[in-house]
C-alpha cells in the first residue's frame, strides 16, 4: 500500500490542557497530531474519522498557518504594524514564506494591517505629537515597509499649520537648550529641525520666531 492509500484512524481526540484552544489527536497507528480546533472543525477530525495519509500534509499545513495568525495578533495587540512588519516578524519566527504571504492576506482582509491607514495616522501622529518634519516621516514609514503610495497619500494629507505649529514648538525648545550669540543659536536650531525632517524655509522661518520670542520675553 503507498502512501496515498494508507488510511489513519483517530481513535481519540484530547483536550491539550497546556495550550488553549488546541487537542490532540490518536491515531490507530500509535501517531499522534495535536491541532487547532479551527483545524478540526475544518477538516471535520473527530473520534473514528478516516484521514488519508496524504491529507495529513494538507491538516499540518494548515495547523501551522493558524499558530502564524496567532502569532501576529499577539504582535498586533500593542500597536498597529504595517504589512512589511509582520512578515519580517512572522519569518524571524521560522515560518514559511507561503503561510506568512497568506496569514498578512488575511489580516488585510479583515482589517487588521492597513498600509494606508497606517501611514495616516502615523503622519498626523509624529506631526502633531511629536513635532517631526515630513522628510522624517517619509523615512520612518520607509523603515517600515509602506509602499511608496501610501507614504505619498499620507504626506499630503498632513495639515501645513500643524506641521508648523511642530517646528516652532520644537524650535522654541531647542532654542532654550542652546547658549552663545543670537546667530550661532539660529543656526543650530536650524540645523536640529533639519534632523527632525522639516524643510529649509520652515526650519528658518521658526529659528527666527522662536529668537524674537526669547527677546520679547527678556523685555527687548
Amino acid at each position: 500500500m503507498n502512501k496515498q492509500e494508507r488510511i489513519l484512524t483517530i481513535m481519540r481526540v484530547e483536550q491539550d490542557r497546556t495550550q488553549r484552544g488546541r487537542y490532540v489527536l490518536h491515531f490507530d497507528s500509535g501517531e499522534s497530531l495535536n491541532v487547532h480546533e479551527d483545524v478540526m472543525i475544518k477538516y471535520r477530525l473527530l473520534k473514528g474519522a478516516d484521514i488519508a495519509l496524504d491529507a495529513l500534509d494538507d491538516i499540518v499545513r494548515a495547523d501551522e498557518g493558524n499558530k502564524a495568525y496567532v502569532q501576529a495578533l499577539r504582535h498586533l495587540q500593542r500597536k498597529p504594524r504595517t504589512r512589511m512588519e509582520i512578515i519580517r516578524h512572522l519569518s524571524q519566527k521560522g515560518y514559511e514564506e507561503g503561510i506568512v504571504r497568506e496569514v498578512v492576506s488575511r489580516l488585510e482582509e479583515e482589517r487588521l494591517v492597513d498600509d494606508r491607514a497606517y501611514a495616516e495616522q502615523w503622519a498626523y501622529e509624529r506631526t502633531a505629537m511629536h513635532a517631526k518634519g515630513r522628510r522624517f516621516i517619509e523615512q520612518e514609514l520607509k523603515q517600515k515597509g509602506v509602499p511608496e503610495q501610501h507614504i505619498a497619500a499620507a504626506l499630503t494629507s498632513l495639515d501645513p499649520e500643524e506641521e508648523r505649529d511642530g517646528a516652532q514648538r520644537a524650535a522654541a525648545k531647542k532654542w532654550r537648550q542652546t547658549q552663545g550669540e543670537t546667530h550661532m543659536r539660529k543656526q543650530k536650531v536650524i540645523a536640529f529641525l533639519l534632523r527632525r525632517g522639516y524643510p529649509m524655509d520652515l526650519a528658518r522661518r521658526a529659528a527666527e520666531e522662536a529668537a524674537q520670542e526669547a527677546d520679547a520675553e527678556d523685555g527687548f
